[in-house]
């Protein structure tokens, strides 16, 4: 990478400059690295920081070293004069007035935020709506931080106590490694906590393991009472507090993330990851916190893949209302390879899979279906050429296209829909019922099969 040039991200041209810098010395990774760093991780990243006000920690000289840190910036507002027209902002009003906050929405402002040093990226439990008000939270978070002297294995014990509480009380949670010392955890919720009953909640919570395991936790912030214990840190659900967000680097010593981890990892000798890890792992095994948290923006993939100013195909700006419709479409789509998109309507959106060698026809037959990002619903009716050079470049037509009839829907494991298309459609004028089964075959995780399940 060159010391400075443009790049093209989603339609927008992002000056980038001192792309050899190192910001990390103990590393030796450049500026060039972390903007790449983001621009890769923005798919997995944008559904848990769209919509929310971002607070950013900037390191324009570099995080330095252990022995002699940098000192960081600090951001909360906005300087209109060199914020591009195109970051989308929200007003939030503070006791010194009102500040304008970036919402990371798109890869572009993910970027031109990396272009600035911009290393941590901090964000609510909240979002806010179209009109930029803040909503109630849509998620839960517990910070446990081991205090002096306690290990990464006691936050590991505590993760699991929460855990099976939580589990107890109905509610399911992810873990994050912290990127920093010690683990996040996340639940969904369903918005109607305020942000106080939220954090009274996580509070009443935290002092309840206390109670229970006082060799253990600690619920109090007092660094005298931590010592040997880890503190379950309730306090970033208060509405005027943030925590970093899944998928940020850390300003440490080396180019450590707030990663998402599946629970089996979660044993004693867990360890902090780096961006280069994290990035292999989207690639092989996906977003863990897309399990739990199925209501975030699930466009930002698609959108991400897409600019708006040179395809055909529908780029809606907002996220996905959501719903209970029961459209399907198949595509013939000559891209590089002639393959087969099949879509159904699910969560505001159509979930997407590529068939290489079309919907089966014979029972006995089953065949490969390659789970894609999730696709706007006014996709169900386009059809045209997408230009060369663009993702998924070649004309699509529609096959056949109508309703569906829902039996089951697991979500990353099995649907079994009886589809009703056009009476000239492909499936031949007759329901047709499919089940797509997900089997992870040759170590790929999109892959699915595809089975007819009558004639």
């Amino acid at each position: 990478m060159t010391a400075s040039g443009y790049l093209d991200v989603g339609g927008q041209r992002i000056r980038v400059t001192n792309l050899n810098k190192v910001l990390y010395p103990a590393a030796g990774t450049t500026k060039g690295e972390v903007i790449a760093y983001y621009q890769a991780i923005a798919p997995q990243m944008l559904p848990h920081v769209t919509g929310r006000p971002a607070t950013r920690k900037r390191w324009p000289n570099g995080v330095g070293t252990e022995a002699e840190p940098s000192e960081a910036f600090f951001h909360k507002g906005l300087d209109a004069g060199s914020t591009p027209p195109w970051v989308v902002v929200a007003a939030l009003r503070h006791d010194g007035g009102e500040k304008e906050y970036p919402l990371i929405n798109d890869a572009a402002t993910l970027v031109w935020l990396a272009q600035l040093a911009a290393l941590e990226i901090h964000v609510p439990q909240w979002r806010v709506d179209t009109d930029g008000v803040a909503q109630n939270p849509d998620r839960l978070v517990l910070d446990l931080d081991p205090g002096d002297g306690a290990t990464m294995a006691q936050c590991v014990e505590l993760a699991h106590l929460v855990r099976e509480v939580l589990d107890g009380a109905g509610m399911q949670c992810a873990p994050v490694t912290s990127g920093s010392k010690g683990i996040h955890l996340y639940a969904p919720l369903d918005g109607s906590l305020t942000s106080d009953e939220a954090s009274d909640f996580a509070h009443h919570l935290a002092r309840s393991l206390e109670a229970m395991r006082p060799d253990l936790v600690v619920s109090d912030m007092k660094k005298a009472l931590r010592r040997r214990k880890v503190l379950l840190d309730w306090s970033q659900n208060n509405g005027s507090k943030t925590t970093i967000a899944p998928y940020s680097l850390r300003g440490r010593p080396r180019p450590t993330v707030a990663a998402p981890r599946r629970w089996e990892e979660l044993t004693p000798d867990l360890a902090q990851l780096e961006f280069t890890d994290v990035v292999q792992r989207v690639e092989e095994d996906g977003d863990p916190l897309t399990e739990l948290f199925p209501g975030a923006d699930r466009l930002s993939t698609y959108r991400s893949m897409r600019d708006a100013a040179s395809t055909p195909e529908p780029v809606p700006a907002g996220r996905p209302a959501g719903g209970a419709g029961n459209t399907f479409v198949i595509q013939r789509h000559q891209a590089r390879r002639l393959h087969y998109d099949f879509r159904l309507e699910h969560d505001g959106v159509l979930v997407s899979w590529a068939l290489p060698k079309g919907p089966p026809t014979d029972p006995r037959k089953n065949h490969l279906a390659v789970q894609t990002e999730d696709h706007p619903l006014e996709y169900a009716t386009f059809e045209g050429d997408i230009p060369t050079g663009e993702y998924g470049a070649g004309h699509v037509d529609i096959w056949d296209a109508g309703t569906f009839e829902l039996e089951k829907w697991r979500d990353g494991k099995e649907v079994i829909a009886t589809l009703t298309g056009r009476p000239d459609g492909g499936l031949g004028g007759e329901p047709r019922k499919f089940a797509l089964i997900h089997t992870g075959m040759g170590g790929e995780p999109k892959n699915w099969l595809i089975h007819l399940m009558d004639s």
